[in-house]
Protein backbone atom coordinates (compact mmCIF):
# COMPACT_ATOMS: atom_id res chain seq x y z
CA UNK A 1 0.00 0.00 0.00
CA UNK A 2 2.69 2.81 0.77
CA UNK A 3 4.22 1.75 -2.32
CA UNK A 4 1.06 2.34 -3.97
CA UNK A 5 0.56 5.89 -2.47
CA UNK A 6 4.15 7.22 -2.83
CA UNK A 7 3.83 6.48 -6.48
CA UNK A 8 0.88 8.99 -6.57
CA UNK A 9 2.13 11.91 -8.58
CA UNK A 10 5.07 10.20 -10.12
CA UNK A 11 3.23 7.96 -12.88
CA UNK A 12 3.24 7.92 -16.45
CA UNK A 13 0.83 12.08 -17.25
CA UNK A 14 0.65 10.91 -21.04
CA UNK A 15 -3.23 10.14 -20.30
CA UNK A 16 -4.35 12.08 -17.23
CA UNK A 17 -2.60 13.57 -14.50
CA UNK A 18 -5.95 12.28 -12.38
CA UNK A 19 -5.16 9.55 -9.55
CA UNK A 20 -7.95 7.99 -7.74
CA UNK A 21 -8.09 6.09 -4.12
CA UNK A 22 -10.62 3.96 -3.54
CA UNK A 23 -11.40 2.84 0.14
CA UNK A 24 -14.65 0.81 1.23
CA UNK A 25 -16.00 1.43 4.65
CA UNK A 26 -13.62 1.68 7.33
CA UNK A 27 -10.60 0.88 5.33
CA UNK A 28 -8.69 3.72 6.31
CA UNK A 29 -9.50 5.92 2.78
CA UNK A 30 -9.06 9.34 4.45
CA UNK A 31 -6.11 8.27 6.56
CA UNK A 32 -4.44 7.27 3.31
CA UNK A 33 -5.53 10.63 1.82
CA UNK A 34 -3.89 12.49 4.62
CA UNK A 35 -0.50 10.40 4.33
CA UNK A 36 -0.12 10.88 0.47
CA UNK A 37 -1.10 14.88 1.34
CA UNK A 38 1.63 15.19 3.82
CA UNK A 39 3.89 13.50 1.15
CA UNK A 40 2.93 16.54 -0.99
CA UNK A 41 3.61 19.02 1.23
CA UNK A 42 7.01 17.67 2.06
CA UNK A 43 7.54 17.74 -1.79
CA UNK A 44 5.78 21.08 -2.87
CA UNK A 45 5.13 23.22 0.55
CA UNK A 46 2.11 23.81 2.81
CA UNK A 47 0.78 26.41 0.30
CA UNK A 48 1.16 24.61 -2.69
CA UNK A 49 -1.99 21.81 -1.61
CA UNK A 50 -5.33 22.44 -2.06
CA UNK A 51 -7.28 19.99 -0.05
CA UNK A 52 -11.29 20.28 -0.42
CA UNK A 53 -14.44 17.67 0.47
CA UNK A 54 -18.07 17.71 -0.02
CA UNK A 55 -18.78 18.64 3.65
CA UNK A 56 -16.89 20.19 6.27
CA UNK A 57 -17.24 17.63 8.40
CA UNK A 58 -14.77 15.40 6.39
CA UNK A 59 -12.65 18.50 5.88
CA UNK A 60 -12.39 19.13 9.17
CA UNK A 61 -11.43 15.38 10.25
CA UNK A 62 -8.66 15.99 7.47
CA UNK A 63 -7.35 19.12 9.14
CA UNK A 64 -7.64 17.47 12.73
CA UNK A 65 -5.68 14.57 11.65
CA UNK A 66 -2.51 17.33 11.72
CA UNK A 67 -2.55 17.70 7.82
CA UNK A 68 0.42 20.24 7.56
CA UNK A 69 -1.64 22.50 5.02
CA UNK A 70 -2.32 25.96 5.72
CA UNK A 71 -5.70 26.20 6.92
CA UNK A 72 -6.67 28.19 4.15
CA UNK A 73 -6.13 25.57 2.00
CA UNK A 74 -8.54 22.81 3.64
CA UNK A 75 -12.46 23.58 3.27
CA UNK A 76 -15.41 22.36 1.27
CA UNK A 77 -15.49 23.02 -2.57
CA UNK A 78 -18.17 25.50 -2.06
CA UNK A 79 -15.93 27.89 0.78
CA UNK A 80 -12.79 27.81 -2.04
CA UNK A 81 -15.41 29.15 -4.10
CA UNK A 82 -16.75 31.84 -2.02
CA UNK A 83 -13.20 33.12 -0.96
CA UNK A 84 -12.22 32.95 -4.95
CA UNK A 85 -15.45 34.94 -5.76
CA UNK A 86 -14.63 37.65 -3.28
CA UNK A 87 -17.41 36.43 -0.40
CA UNK A 88 -20.68 37.81 -2.84
CA UNK A 89 -23.97 37.79 -0.72
CA UNK A 90 -25.78 33.92 -0.78
CA UNK A 91 -29.11 34.31 -2.22
CA UNK A 92 -30.09 31.43 0.37
CA UNK A 93 -29.36 33.06 3.15
CA UNK A 94 -31.37 36.27 2.21
CA UNK A 95 -34.57 35.14 1.00
CA UNK A 96 -37.18 37.27 3.43
CA UNK A 97 -38.02 39.17 -0.24
CA UNK A 98 -38.48 36.33 -1.70
CA UNK A 99 -40.89 34.59 0.35
CA UNK A 100 -42.95 37.92 0.60
CA UNK A 101 -43.15 37.94 -3.13
CA UNK A 102 -43.47 34.57 -3.49
CA UNK A 103 -45.07 32.97 -0.60
CA UNK A 104 -46.18 29.76 -2.66
CA UNK A 105 -42.65 29.29 -3.15
CA UNK A 106 -41.57 29.84 0.20
CA UNK A 107 -37.65 28.78 0.83
CA UNK A 108 -36.35 27.90 4.06
CA UNK A 109 -33.45 30.15 4.96
CA UNK A 110 -30.05 28.78 5.58
CA UNK A 111 -27.44 30.34 7.08
CA UNK A 112 -24.28 30.89 4.93
CA UNK A 113 -22.31 28.75 7.12
CA UNK A 114 -24.09 25.95 7.04
CA UNK A 115 -24.26 26.19 3.53
CA UNK A 116 -20.88 26.56 2.71
CA UNK A 117 -20.16 23.42 4.98
CA UNK A 118 -22.39 21.19 2.60
CA UNK A 119 -25.04 20.76 5.88
CA UNK A 120 -28.08 21.71 3.47
CA UNK A 121 -31.26 21.93 5.20
CA UNK A 122 -33.10 19.96 2.27
CA UNK A 123 -31.65 16.24 2.60
CA UNK A 124 -32.93 12.93 1.14
CA UNK A 125 -36.55 12.98 2.07
CA UNK A 126 -38.09 16.04 -0.45
CA UNK A 127 -41.35 14.79 -0.14
CA UNK A 128 -41.55 15.82 3.45
CA UNK A 129 -40.38 19.70 2.66
CA UNK A 130 -42.03 22.56 1.47
CA UNK A 131 -42.82 23.61 -2.24
CA UNK A 132 -40.13 26.11 -2.92
CA UNK A 133 -37.70 24.30 -1.28
CA UNK A 134 -38.53 21.12 -3.34
CA UNK A 135 -37.91 23.23 -6.50
CA UNK A 136 -35.11 24.96 -5.34
CA UNK A 137 -33.27 21.23 -4.74
CA UNK A 138 -34.47 19.66 -7.75
CA UNK A 139 -33.05 23.23 -9.69
CA UNK A 140 -29.64 22.51 -7.76
CA UNK A 141 -29.58 19.29 -9.04
CA UNK A 142 -30.54 19.79 -12.57
CA UNK A 143 -27.72 22.35 -12.48
CA UNK A 144 -25.02 19.65 -10.76
CA UNK A 145 -25.58 16.87 -13.10
CA UNK A 146 -25.37 19.26 -16.22
CA UNK A 147 -28.67 19.01 -17.78
CA UNK A 148 -29.38 21.01 -20.59
CA UNK A 149 -32.62 23.69 -19.24
CA UNK A 150 -34.93 22.13 -21.80
CA UNK A 151 -34.51 18.45 -19.61
CA UNK A 152 -35.43 20.16 -16.68
CA UNK A 153 -39.08 19.42 -15.54
CA UNK A 154 -41.48 22.65 -16.84
CA UNK A 155 -42.28 23.50 -13.01
CA UNK A 156 -38.65 23.87 -12.65
CA UNK A 157 -37.76 26.12 -15.18
CA UNK A 158 -40.50 28.31 -14.42
CA UNK A 159 -38.83 28.42 -10.93
CA UNK A 160 -35.62 28.96 -12.14
CA UNK A 161 -36.80 32.01 -14.35
CA UNK A 162 -38.22 33.74 -11.12
CA UNK A 163 -35.11 32.82 -8.96
CA UNK A 164 -32.55 34.34 -11.05
CA UNK A 165 -34.95 37.43 -11.40
CA UNK A 166 -34.99 37.91 -7.96
CA UNK A 167 -30.70 36.68 -7.82
CA UNK A 168 -30.31 39.64 -10.33
CA UNK A 169 -31.89 42.17 -8.59
CA UNK A 170 -30.49 41.85 -5.45
CA UNK A 171 -27.28 41.33 -6.75
CA UNK A 172 -27.07 37.94 -5.14
CA UNK A 173 -25.45 34.33 -5.73
CA UNK A 174 -27.03 31.02 -4.72
CA UNK A 175 -25.02 28.04 -3.80
CA UNK A 176 -25.01 26.54 -7.05
CA UNK A 177 -24.15 29.99 -8.66
CA UNK A 178 -20.52 29.74 -6.58
CA UNK A 179 -19.25 26.38 -8.20
CA UNK A 180 -20.72 27.58 -12.18
CA UNK A 181 -19.20 31.29 -11.58
CA UNK A 182 -15.82 29.37 -10.22
CA UNK A 183 -15.93 27.26 -13.21
CA UNK A 184 -16.42 30.33 -15.47
CA UNK A 185 -14.25 32.89 -13.98
CA UNK A 186 -11.55 31.09 -11.78
CA UNK A 187 -9.37 29.17 -14.13
CA UNK A 188 -6.72 27.60 -11.45
CA UNK A 189 -7.96 26.34 -7.62
CA UNK A 190 -6.66 29.06 -4.88
CA UNK A 191 -3.25 30.29 -4.68
CA UNK A 192 -2.67 27.37 -8.10
CA UNK A 193 -1.66 25.05 -5.99
CA UNK A 194 0.77 21.91 -7.48
CA UNK A 195 -1.56 19.14 -6.32
CA UNK A 196 -5.25 19.16 -5.25
CA UNK A 197 -6.33 16.56 -3.13
CA UNK A 198 -9.69 15.82 -2.92
CA UNK A 199 -11.79 13.46 -0.20
CA UNK A 200 -15.10 11.90 -0.23
CA UNK A 201 -14.85 12.32 -3.90
CA UNK A 202 -18.04 10.38 -4.79
CA UNK A 203 -20.34 12.71 -3.02
CA UNK A 204 -19.41 15.60 -5.60
CA UNK A 205 -22.17 16.23 -8.65
CA UNK A 206 -20.68 16.43 -12.21
CA UNK A 207 -20.68 20.37 -12.23
CA UNK A 208 -18.31 19.98 -9.38
CA UNK A 209 -16.18 17.30 -10.41
CA UNK A 210 -15.90 19.40 -13.73
CA UNK A 211 -14.49 22.47 -11.52
CA UNK A 212 -12.30 19.98 -10.00
CA UNK A 213 -10.72 18.56 -12.59
CA UNK A 214 -10.52 21.62 -14.66
CA UNK A 215 -8.50 22.97 -11.91
CA UNK A 216 -6.55 20.20 -11.80
CA UNK A 217 -5.94 20.34 -15.25
CA UNK A 218 -3.54 23.75 -13.83
CA UNK A 219 -2.09 21.29 -11.34
CA UNK A 220 0.65 18.90 -11.41
CA UNK A 221 -1.88 16.20 -10.38
CA UNK A 222 -5.15 15.87 -9.15
CA UNK A 223 -6.08 13.04 -6.64
CA UNK A 224 -9.74 11.59 -5.37
CA UNK A 225 -10.26 9.72 -2.74
CA UNK A 226 -13.46 7.97 -2.20
CA UNK A 227 -16.07 5.26 -3.21
CA UNK A 228 -18.36 4.87 -5.66
CA UNK A 229 -20.26 2.04 -3.53
CA UNK A 230 -20.82 5.08 -0.75
CA UNK A 231 -22.89 7.12 -3.09
CA UNK A 232 -26.00 8.46 -1.84
CA UNK A 233 -26.19 11.71 -2.40
CA UNK A 234 -28.35 11.10 -5.90
CA UNK A 235 -30.72 13.82 -4.59
CA UNK A 236 -27.98 16.63 -4.83
CA UNK A 237 -26.79 15.13 -8.58
CA UNK A 238 -24.38 12.69 -7.54
CA UNK A 239 -23.98 9.77 -9.32
CA UNK A 240 -21.03 7.11 -9.20
CA UNK A 241 -20.22 7.53 -12.92
CA UNK A 242 -18.27 10.96 -11.34
CA UNK A 243 -15.09 8.67 -10.11
CA UNK A 244 -15.92 5.67 -12.42
CA UNK A 245 -15.61 7.81 -15.74
CA UNK A 246 -13.92 8.65 -17.60
CA UNK A 247 -11.41 5.39 -16.96
CA UNK A 248 -8.27 6.03 -16.12
CA UNK A 249 -4.72 3.78 -16.52
CA UNK A 250 -4.46 1.10 -13.82
CA UNK A 251 -1.46 2.88 -12.33
CA UNK A 252 -3.01 5.57 -11.33
CA UNK A 253 -5.66 3.62 -9.03
CA UNK A 254 -4.89 2.96 -5.33
CA UNK A 255 -6.67 0.39 -3.98
CA UNK A 256 -7.65 0.35 0.76
CA UNK A 257 -9.01 -3.42 0.78
CA UNK A 258 -9.15 -4.07 4.78
CA UNK A 259 -11.28 -2.54 6.86
CA UNK A 260 -10.84 -1.44 10.46
CA UNK A 261 -14.85 -1.06 11.16
CA UNK A 262 -16.92 -4.12 9.78
CA UNK A 263 -16.94 -7.06 11.22
CA UNK A 264 -17.67 -10.26 9.41
CA UNK A 265 -21.22 -10.74 9.64
CA UNK A 266 -21.93 -7.36 8.94
CA UNK A 267 -19.47 -7.53 5.93
CA UNK A 268 -21.88 -10.27 4.81
CA UNK A 269 -24.73 -8.72 4.83
CA UNK A 270 -23.15 -5.65 3.15
CA UNK A 271 -21.53 -7.27 0.37
CA UNK A 272 -24.93 -9.09 -0.10
CA UNK A 273 -26.47 -5.87 -0.69
CA UNK A 274 -23.80 -4.00 -2.83
CA UNK A 275 -23.37 -7.11 -5.22
CA UNK A 276 -27.07 -6.49 -6.56
CA UNK A 277 -25.84 -2.83 -8.00
CA UNK A 278 -25.70 -2.52 -11.89
CA UNK A 279 -22.24 -0.87 -12.49
CA UNK A 280 -19.78 -0.30 -9.89
CA UNK A 281 -15.34 -0.44 -9.57
CA UNK A 282 -14.95 -4.08 -8.98
CA UNK A 283 -12.55 -4.18 -5.68
CA UNK A 284 -11.22 -6.52 -2.78
CA UNK A 285 -13.04 -5.47 0.50
CA UNK A 286 -11.95 -7.75 3.62
CA UNK A 287 -13.34 -7.83 6.89
CA UNK A 288 -12.05 -7.31 10.27
CA UNK A 289 -10.83 -10.29 12.38
CA UNK A 290 -13.97 -10.81 14.57
CA UNK A 291 -17.19 -12.01 13.98
CA UNK A 292 -19.70 -9.68 15.25
CA UNK A 293 -23.41 -10.28 15.12
CA UNK A 294 -26.23 -9.38 12.93
CA UNK A 295 -29.91 -9.92 14.26
CA UNK A 296 -33.30 -9.70 12.59
CA UNK A 297 -36.00 -7.73 15.25
CA UNK A 298 -39.87 -8.87 14.28
CA UNK A 299 -40.96 -6.73 16.52
CA UNK A 300 -39.26 -3.05 16.25
CA UNK A 301 -40.36 -1.12 13.62
CA UNK A 302 -39.59 2.39 13.22
CA UNK A 303 -43.15 3.11 14.22
CA UNK A 304 -43.08 1.22 17.37
CA UNK A 305 -38.99 1.43 18.44
CA UNK A 306 -40.22 0.47 22.61
CA UNK A 307 -38.83 -2.97 22.28
CA UNK A 308 -35.45 -2.31 20.51
CA UNK A 309 -34.81 0.77 22.72
CA UNK A 310 -35.55 -0.27 25.94
CA UNK A 311 -35.37 -4.57 25.58
CA UNK A 312 -32.00 -3.96 23.33
CA UNK A 313 -30.46 -0.69 23.30
CA UNK A 314 -30.47 0.20 27.06
CA UNK A 315 -28.68 -3.30 27.48
CA UNK A 316 -26.23 -2.15 24.63
CA UNK A 317 -25.82 1.22 26.78
CA UNK A 318 -25.31 -0.78 30.33
CA UNK A 319 -22.11 -2.16 28.83
CA UNK A 320 -20.85 1.47 27.43
CA UNK A 321 -21.85 0.53 23.70
CA UNK A 322 -22.43 3.66 21.12
CA UNK A 323 -25.48 3.27 19.21
CA UNK A 324 -26.66 4.56 16.13
CA UNK A 325 -30.65 4.70 15.03
CA UNK A 326 -30.94 5.46 11.45
CA UNK A 327 -33.67 5.60 8.57
CA UNK A 328 -33.67 6.51 5.14
CA UNK A 329 -36.17 9.72 6.01
CA UNK A 330 -35.74 11.88 9.02
CA UNK A 331 -39.96 11.68 9.24
CA UNK A 332 -38.98 8.49 10.43
CA UNK A 333 -37.26 9.26 13.46
CA UNK A 334 -39.88 11.14 15.59
CA UNK A 335 -41.20 8.19 17.21
CA UNK A 336 -38.02 6.61 17.85
CA UNK A 337 -36.96 10.18 19.42
CA UNK A 338 -40.26 10.45 20.87
CA UNK A 339 -39.87 7.02 22.99
CA UNK A 340 -35.89 8.58 24.10
CA UNK A 341 -37.43 11.30 24.88
CA UNK A 342 -40.48 9.56 26.91
CA UNK A 343 -37.88 7.20 28.79
CA UNK A 344 -35.41 10.49 29.37
CA UNK A 345 -32.66 8.76 27.47
CA UNK A 346 -29.77 11.26 25.87
CA UNK A 347 -29.18 10.99 22.37
CA UNK A 348 -27.26 13.56 19.65
CA UNK A 349 -26.59 13.61 16.01
CA UNK A 350 -22.86 15.30 16.32
CA UNK A 351 -22.95 15.54 12.42
CA UNK A 352 -25.52 17.57 11.98
CA UNK A 353 -25.13 20.07 15.00
CA UNK A 354 -27.60 22.76 13.17
CA UNK A 355 -30.76 19.87 13.21
CA UNK A 356 -32.04 20.83 17.37
CA UNK A 357 -34.63 18.19 17.29
CA UNK A 358 -31.82 15.65 16.52
CA UNK A 359 -29.74 17.68 19.14
CA UNK A 360 -31.57 18.67 22.44
CA UNK A 361 -29.06 18.34 24.52
CA UNK A 362 -26.55 20.63 22.63
CA UNK A 363 -24.57 22.56 25.06
CA UNK A 364 -22.49 24.37 21.82
CA UNK A 365 -25.02 26.61 21.10
CA UNK A 366 -24.95 29.24 24.20
CA UNK A 367 -28.56 30.29 23.50
CA UNK A 368 -29.93 26.69 23.38
CA UNK A 369 -32.21 25.33 26.37
CA UNK A 370 -28.92 22.89 27.78
CA UNK A 371 -26.39 25.30 27.66
CA UNK A 372 -29.11 27.38 29.66
CA UNK A 373 -29.35 25.09 32.30
CA UNK A 374 -25.62 24.13 32.40
CA UNK A 375 -25.31 27.88 32.91
CA UNK A 376 -28.02 28.18 35.64
CA UNK A 377 -26.58 24.85 37.53
CA UNK A 378 -23.13 25.36 37.53
CA UNK A 379 -23.25 28.60 39.96
CA UNK A 380 -25.01 25.88 42.92
CA UNK A 381 -22.54 25.71 45.52
CA UNK A 382 -22.83 22.00 45.90
CA UNK A 383 -22.52 20.82 42.61
CA UNK A 384 -18.88 19.99 43.27
CA UNK A 385 -16.00 20.09 41.34
CA UNK A 386 -17.73 22.02 38.34
CA UNK A 387 -18.82 25.09 40.31
CA UNK A 388 -17.61 28.06 39.55
CA UNK A 389 -19.40 31.61 40.48
CA UNK A 390 -21.92 32.52 37.79
CA UNK A 391 -20.56 35.63 35.10
CA UNK A 392 -22.33 37.89 33.58
CA UNK A 393 -23.31 36.00 30.63
CA UNK A 394 -24.35 33.12 32.60
CA UNK A 395 -26.56 35.27 34.39
CA UNK A 396 -28.41 36.95 30.92
CA UNK A 397 -28.74 33.45 29.58
CA UNK A 398 -30.80 31.98 32.14
CA UNK A 399 -32.52 35.35 33.31
CA UNK A 400 -33.67 35.54 29.33
CA UNK A 401 -36.31 33.06 29.45
CA UNK A 402 -37.86 33.72 32.75
CA UNK A 403 -41.30 35.56 33.06
CA UNK A 404 -40.85 39.48 33.99
CA UNK A 405 -44.15 39.87 36.46
CA UNK A 406 -43.25 39.46 39.62
CA UNK A 407 -39.97 37.61 38.71
CA UNK A 408 -37.77 40.16 37.30
CA UNK A 409 -37.22 44.12 38.00
CA UNK A 410 -38.34 46.68 35.31
CA UNK A 411 -34.86 47.78 34.77
CA UNK A 412 -33.31 44.15 34.16
CA UNK A 413 -32.02 44.58 31.01
CA UNK A 414 -30.53 47.80 31.25
CA UNK A 415 -28.65 46.24 34.34
CA UNK A 416 -27.58 43.41 32.65
CA UNK A 417 -26.51 45.59 29.62
CA UNK A 418 -24.22 47.22 32.04
CA UNK A 419 -22.19 44.30 32.87
CA UNK A 420 -19.30 43.92 31.77
CA UNK A 421 -18.21 40.70 29.43
CA UNK A 422 -17.54 37.52 31.99
CA UNK A 423 -17.86 39.42 35.21
CA UNK A 424 -18.32 37.99 38.40
CA UNK A 425 -22.56 38.19 39.47
CA UNK A 426 -22.16 39.56 42.72
CA UNK A 427 -25.24 39.49 44.97
CA UNK A 428 -25.77 42.82 44.35
CA UNK A 429 -26.58 42.43 40.42
CA UNK A 430 -29.14 39.58 41.55
CA UNK A 431 -30.96 42.06 44.10
CA UNK A 432 -30.79 44.49 41.03
CA UNK A 433 -32.36 41.98 38.51
CA UNK A 434 -34.84 40.06 40.46
CA UNK A 435 -38.26 40.64 42.53
CA UNK A 436 -37.58 40.21 46.28
CA UNK A 437 -39.96 37.38 46.29
CA UNK A 438 -38.10 35.92 43.61
CA UNK A 439 -34.80 36.87 44.89
CA UNK A 440 -35.44 34.96 48.36
CA UNK A 441 -36.57 31.84 46.31
CA UNK A 442 -33.28 31.46 44.78
CA UNK A 443 -31.45 32.18 47.64
CA UNK A 444 -32.90 29.60 49.30
CA UNK A 445 -32.80 27.06 46.18
CA UNK A 446 -28.94 28.07 46.16
CA UNK A 447 -28.75 26.60 50.16
CA UNK A 448 -30.94 23.66 48.79
CA UNK A 449 -29.66 21.37 46.32
CA UNK A 450 -29.04 22.05 42.80
CA UNK A 451 -32.79 20.37 42.04
CA UNK A 452 -33.97 22.54 44.13
CA UNK A 453 -32.52 25.64 41.96
CA UNK A 454 -33.54 24.03 38.79
CA UNK A 455 -37.22 23.94 40.16
CA UNK A 456 -37.08 27.13 40.89
CA UNK A 457 -35.89 28.17 37.49
CA UNK A 458 -38.48 26.41 35.45
CA UNK A 459 -41.25 27.41 38.11
CA UNK A 460 -40.70 30.90 36.79
CA UNK A 461 -40.17 30.07 33.18
CA UNK A 462 -41.99 31.84 30.50
CA UNK A 463 -45.08 30.08 28.82
CA UNK A 464 -43.27 30.04 25.32
CA UNK A 465 -40.40 28.21 26.47
CA UNK A 466 -41.29 25.63 28.89
CA UNK A 467 -41.47 22.74 26.68
CA UNK A 468 -37.76 23.18 24.99
CA UNK A 469 -36.61 23.14 28.33
CA UNK A 470 -38.47 19.77 29.13
CA UNK A 471 -36.57 17.13 28.14
CA UNK A 472 -33.20 18.49 28.93
CA UNK A 473 -34.44 19.65 32.18
CA UNK A 474 -35.70 16.42 32.85
CA UNK A 475 -32.56 15.28 32.04
CA UNK A 476 -30.70 17.21 34.78
CA UNK A 477 -32.75 16.59 37.57
CA UNK A 478 -33.05 12.92 37.03
CA UNK A 479 -28.88 12.45 35.92
CA UNK A 480 -26.97 15.12 36.86
CA UNK A 481 -25.38 18.18 35.44
CA UNK A 482 -23.17 16.01 33.10
CA UNK A 483 -25.46 14.23 31.56
CA UNK A 484 -26.18 17.57 29.56
CA UNK A 485 -22.23 17.23 29.34
CA UNK A 486 -21.16 14.27 28.48
CA UNK A 487 -21.58 12.56 24.74
CA UNK A 488 -24.70 10.21 24.51
CA UNK A 489 -24.26 7.03 23.91
CA UNK A 490 -27.48 7.30 21.48
CA UNK A 491 -27.14 8.88 18.03
CA UNK A 492 -30.54 9.23 16.10
CA UNK A 493 -30.01 10.61 12.15
CA UNK A 494 -30.86 9.21 8.50
CA UNK A 495 -28.40 7.35 6.79
CA UNK A 496 -27.47 10.19 4.73
CA UNK A 497 -26.62 12.32 8.08
CA UNK A 498 -23.81 9.95 9.43
CA UNK A 499 -21.99 8.68 6.66
CA UNK A 500 -18.55 8.56 7.57
CA UNK A 501 -19.40 7.77 11.25
CA UNK A 502 -19.32 4.79 13.02
CA UNK A 503 -21.45 3.06 16.56
CA UNK A 504 -21.04 -0.26 18.00
CA UNK A 505 -24.31 -0.84 17.72
CA UNK A 506 -26.65 0.21 14.79
CA UNK A 507 -30.34 -0.64 14.42
CA UNK A 508 -31.30 -0.17 10.45
CA UNK A 509 -35.03 0.46 9.53
CA UNK A 510 -35.54 -0.78 5.99
CA UNK A 511 -38.14 1.21 5.16
CA UNK A 512 -38.69 3.44 2.40
CA UNK A 513 -40.63 6.74 1.34
CA UNK A 514 -43.01 6.87 -1.50
CA UNK A 515 -40.74 8.18 -3.99
CA UNK A 516 -37.59 6.01 -2.60
CA UNK A 517 -39.94 2.98 -3.32
CA UNK A 518 -40.67 3.89 -6.46
CA UNK A 519 -36.43 3.73 -7.50
CA UNK A 520 -36.03 0.51 -5.71
CA UNK A 521 -38.96 -0.96 -7.83
CA UNK A 522 -37.07 0.42 -10.76
CA UNK A 523 -33.87 -1.25 -12.37
CA UNK A 524 -30.66 0.32 -12.96
CA UNK A 525 -29.28 3.37 -11.78
CA UNK A 526 -32.34 4.04 -9.71
CA UNK A 527 -32.31 1.14 -7.91
CA UNK A 528 -28.67 1.08 -7.31
CA UNK A 529 -28.98 4.57 -5.16
CA UNK A 530 -31.03 2.84 -2.68
CA UNK A 531 -29.11 0.11 -2.62
CA UNK A 532 -26.00 2.28 -1.55
CA UNK A 533 -28.17 4.27 0.92
CA UNK A 534 -28.85 0.66 3.18
CA UNK A 535 -24.80 -0.42 2.29
CA UNK A 536 -23.61 2.74 3.86
CA UNK A 537 -26.25 2.42 6.86
CA UNK A 538 -24.96 -1.03 7.49
CA UNK A 539 -21.20 -0.46 7.05
CA UNK A 540 -21.78 1.77 9.94
CA UNK A 541 -21.52 -1.04 12.62
CA UNK A 542 -18.13 -2.20 14.15
CA UNK A 543 -19.77 -4.98 16.31
CA UNK A 544 -23.57 -5.76 16.14
CA UNK A 545 -26.29 -4.57 13.48
CA UNK A 546 -30.03 -5.01 13.68
CA UNK A 547 -31.95 -4.93 11.01
CA UNK A 548 -35.77 -4.04 12.28
CA UNK A 549 -38.73 -4.94 11.04
CA UNK A 550 -40.60 -3.07 8.12
CA UNK A 551 -43.88 -1.06 8.42
CA UNK A 552 -44.93 -1.88 5.19
CA UNK A 553 -44.29 -3.47 1.84
CA UNK A 554 -42.44 -0.34 0.92
CA UNK A 555 -38.72 -0.98 2.56
CA UNK A 556 -35.62 -2.77 1.03
CA UNK A 557 -34.91 -6.88 1.45
CA UNK A 558 -31.90 -6.71 3.53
Amino acid sequence: MAGALNSIGSRDHSVTTEYRIYGPPGTGKTTNLTRHIKHAVNRFGDRSVLVTSFTRAAAAELAGRDVPVDPDFIGTLHSHCYRALGHPVIAEGCVHEWNRENPALRVTPVAREIGLDGEDSVEEDADQVAYGDRLLQQLNCCRGMMLEREAWPATVREFASKWNQYKAANGLLDFCDLIERALHDVIAGPNNPAVIAVDEAQDLNRLQLTLVRRWGARARYLVLAGDDDQTIYSWAGASPDGILDPDIPEDHKVFVKQSYRVPRSVHAVAERLIRQVSRRQEKTYLPRPADGEVHRLSQAGYRSPEYCILKTAERHMKQGKSIMFLTSCSYMLHPIVAVLRKNLIPFHNPYRKCNGFWNPLRTGSPRSAANRIVSLLVGHPRLGTAHRDWTSGDLARWLEWLRGEGVLRADTKAVLAALPDRTDVTSAVLRAVLEPDSLAGLLGALNDSPCALLRWWRDRLALQFRKRVQFPADIAAMQGLQALTATPQILVGTIHSVKGGEADVVYLFPDLSRAGHAHYQRRGPDRDSVLRVFYVGATRARETLYICSPESAMAVRI
